[in-house]
């Protein structure tokens, strides 16, 4: 065999592993890249060996919705109800991917996120609670677009807690989403639901992990019973992150 046939042979092995490993590249931006952060799709496509499969994870948990959305739904007209949402999530996706948040899910106005998956970060708890003080400070921008626009204020409840969840792909050959599921999850989302309009509600697992640049209001810590939770939990009022304080007068007090 020549020279030239050898290097001809060689040359198309390459080409063949470049695309390859092109496809394999294509495939993942496309499942996962619309709901991980660009900094972990990078992480992964770096990483050959990286696989996304069911396992048990430490990770920390932000529920996120519009209060009174239901309501604005029935009296706005389509069109600008959905302008308005699209606009309102536009502003919170930004937010928590710079916290290196990934959305796991949209369910309606609803944002589900989690902090600490598919990789590990031992400062997920931190966060996902500057990342929910964040968000309700750019509240104040998105009312003021609103308002610009001819649409009502709208507020949002934000629940956080950390615990052990499962994480991995959830549904079919033809339809697969990355999710988490478990108890844990089960009680963020109740923890979202004590929240008002305006407030950040947090789990003592939560806070415990946070680091000190948490700031409480303890005098609106509670004790409650979620629906489906075995027990009474001890919510604590997140007021700020480090130098950045909620204005409280603004919470609703209805639920």
């Amino acid at each position: 065999m020549s020279n030239e046939t050898i290097i001809a042979a060689l040359e198309a092995e390459n080409e063949q592993l470049r695309q390859t490993l092109y496809q394999r590249d294509a495939f993942i931006r496309s499942t996962f890249g619309r709901y991980l952060t660009d900094e972990v799709l990078e992480e992964i496509l770096k990483d050959k060996d990286f696989k996304i499969g069911g396992e048990r994870r430490d990770v920390a948990m932000l529920f996120a919705d519009l209060r009174g959305s239901t309501q604005l739904s029935e009296q706005m007209d389509p069109v600008d109800f959905i302008r308005m949402l699209n606009h309102f999530l536009e502003e919170m996706i930004e937010i928590i991917n710079a916290w290196q948040g990934n959305i796991l899910d949209f369910v309606g106005d609803a944002i589900v996120v989690v902090f600490g998956a598919p990789r590990d970060n031992e400062l997920s708890a931190r966060n996902a609670a500057a990342c929910a003080v964040a968000m309700q400070r750019r509240m104040a921008v998105v009312n003021e677009w609103n308002r610009a626009q001819g649409y009502p204020d709208i507020s949002m409840g934000i629940g956080l807690h950390k615990g052990e969840a499962i994480l991995g792909n959830i549904g079919s050959e033809t339809r697969t989403k990355y999710d988490m599921i478990g108890r844990n999850v089960n009680l963020a989302s109740r923890v979202q639901g004590c929240t008002a309009g305006g407030q950040i509600l947090a789990t003592d697992e939560l806070v415990e992990e946070a680091g000190p640049s948490l700031i409480l209001n303890e005098a609106c810590a509670m004790w409650v019973t979620p629906k489906g939770i075995q027990g009474q939990i001890r919510l604590h009022d997140i007021a700020g992150y480090g130098k950045h304080r909620l204005d409280n007068s603004k919470v609703e007090s209805e639920k």
